[in-house]
């Protein structure tokens, strides 16, 4: 039997999308997530002790309290939130902002792309003084 190129990458895109994110973490590209951050880069900071901007600076924000950057006013939405931003957590709300946290303020589609999002992770993730592992 034959398997397309197309029809085989259909089905693998499919099985990663799936994937808990603990394993597409393990296979994840900091220098890929990199670039995928670009994106956020209008509305956030990523270097230790950078000023905020529209969104919260995002050094060591993997493993941090949800809605704890000093000085940054978090909506009340992100603020019920509560909680941690495990990888778990991230991997969700950076899929479907608006769906995890309703009526958050982040003006943010999301990430649809599961191998995306597990770069971006692992990204943040490497740029914080005690990175999980």
């Amino acid at each position: 039997m034959k398997v397309s190129v197309i029809a085989f990458s259909t089905l693998f895109a499919g099985a990663a999308a799936g994937q808990d994110i603990t394993i597409r973490l393990s296979a994840a590209d900091v220098a890929a997530g990199e670039k995928v951050y670009r994106g956020c880069k209008t509305c956030h900071t990523i270097g230790s002790g950078e000023a905020n901007r529209v969104g919260p600076n995002l050094y060591g924000v993997v493993g941090r309290d949800v809605a704890s950057v000093e000085g940054f006013r978090y909506s009340p939405a992100i603020q019920g939130f509560g909680g941690a931003w495990t990888p778990d957590r991230l991997d969700a709300y950076l899929e479907d902002p608006r769906g995890t946290v309703p009526k958050n303020r982040m003006s943010f589609r999301g990430i649809s792309d599961a191998a995306d999002r597990a770069d971006v992770i692992a990204y943040l993730n490497a740029n914080s003084d005690a990175p999980l592992e």
